[in-house]
């Protein structure tokens, strides 16, 4: 659904991807072997991380912030992420083209396999 509403919103201005990530104590991978490696959540969506910021960088986007939460302050158990990352991507369409990408769908697992929850906010920066 939230797919299908970026593709079919104005493709062509530059916009910011907002993630709010909750780590897995331990990776799961769907594969045995794959969990036979011990990664920690954080390193499987750091393996992420190595195929999809190359990307981003490659379609014109660029990362704008990583940072550990450090304690929830307003908000209940539910919002206790354990990191921030904003990107900002040129637009859209680039979006798009990366997550259609064979590179950035092979990647998919470690994201998976890393993260308990995570929250993403599509954000139009502020003229």
């Amino acid at each position: 659904m939230q797919l299908k509403e970026i593709k079919t919103a104005p493709s062509a201005s530059p916009f910011d991807m907002v993630n709010l990530l909750k780590y897995r104590p331990m990776a799961l991978y769907e594969s045995a072997i794959e969990n036979t490696e011990g990664r920690t959540g954080r390193d499987a969506y750091n393996e992420y991380g190595k195929t999809v910021l190359p990307k981003i960088i490659e379609l014109g986007g660029c990362l704008v912030y990583r940072g550990v939460c450090d304690h929830l302050f307003v908000g209940d158990e539910s919002q206790d992420y354990d990191e921030v990352i904003i990107v900002r991507y040129p637009s859209r369409k680039a979006y798009i083209d990366m997550f259609s990408s064979p590179e950035y769908q092979s990647a998919i697992m470690h994201r998976k396999a890393g993260l308990e929850f995570r929250v993403l906010h599509e954000c139009t920066p502020a003229q």
